[in-house]
């Protein structure tokens, strides 16, 4: 018995059934190729795929209060940009309804949270650890060059602080551990 799918939406025709181990169409065949998108995947048709190993980069920060009148409750985001301060991706933002208040990340991003881990915002201070796949907000693989994270957090009704952690994409593995700052500790920067 084949199993139909409706997109509510999305023009797409036929049926397809779950995998029994067949590469035939009819029963057990899989969908068209392109139909549910890339996943936040990298997509396969940027006109300049990089020849790079490297495949994720390792984000680790544990943000402390900055002292506004809603702390421990704080709303924040990790970015990247180019070394030219071009907004490349975002990969975390938290706070939904406040999130007006991260005014550099809303400058260099105009928003932008496709494909980025969002949550509300967090009830106190934490460690987020985050891996990015290195696709841009194009989900196109980023050529090699220089970057930064930058990261914002706030606990008020206006801007907070932030950070810019720079590095570099080339051919080999890096591993970076920048100071300590004020607001932003344990930080780590792994290129893989």
């Amino acid at each position: 018995m084949m199993t139909c799918l409706m997109l509510v939406s999305i023009a797409a025709s036929g049926c397809f059934a779950p995998t029994t181990g067949t590469d035939e169409g009819g029963p057990g065949a899989q969908p068209p190729g392109g139909l549910f998108g890339a996943d936040g995947g990298v997509n396969v048709g940027c006109s300049n795929p990089d020849s790079s190993p490297l495949s994720t980069l390792r984000i680790r920060v544990r943000t402390t209060p900055f002292g506004g009148r809603y702390a421990p409750k704080n709303i924040g985001a990790i970015w990247i940009e180019t070394s030219a301060g071009a907004f490349v991706k975002t990969v975390e933002r938290w706070g939904k309804t406040r999130a007006r208040y991260l005014t550099r990340f809303n400058a260099s991003s105009g928003g932008n949270v496709v494909d980025a881990i969002t949550s509300a915002t967090l009830g106190a201070h934490t460690t987020h650890d985050r891996t990015w796949n290195l696709a841009d907000k194009t989900a196109c693989e980023i050529p090699a060059g220089d970057y930064k994270v930058v990261m914002e957090h706030t606990d008020r009704d206006g801007p907070g602080t932030s950070i810019e952690l720079p590095w570099t994409k080339g051919t080999a593995p890096l591993t970076l551990t920048p100071a300590e700052n004020t607001y932003f500790h344990d930080l780590l920067l792994e290129l893989r």
